[in-house]
């Protein structure tokens, strides 16, 4: 796969079980990180020390599934 090959999506497991989509039973999925921002952290311009979560974007409808660990 090349630096700019598009990513390919795969099956994940989370505490044992096999994630699946909730709203279309799909088992491949996206990842990526997204931060959470606070309203006192953002009017501070701190967002960078706001805490991130893990997100699973469904490879057939994209619906997101955010986990915090």
């Amino acid at each position: 796969m090349g630096l700019f090959s598009p990513e390919e999506p795969l099956h994940y497991e989370i505490d044992g079980k096999q994630l699946i989509c909730m709203f279309c039973q799909n088992d491949f999925f996206f990842t990526r990180q997204e931060q959470l921002h606070s309203p006192s952290r953002t009017f501070f311009d701190l967002e960078w020390t706001d805490k991130t979560a893990t997100c699973f974007i469904c490879s057939e409808c994209g619906y997101i599934h955010w986990f915090m660990r």
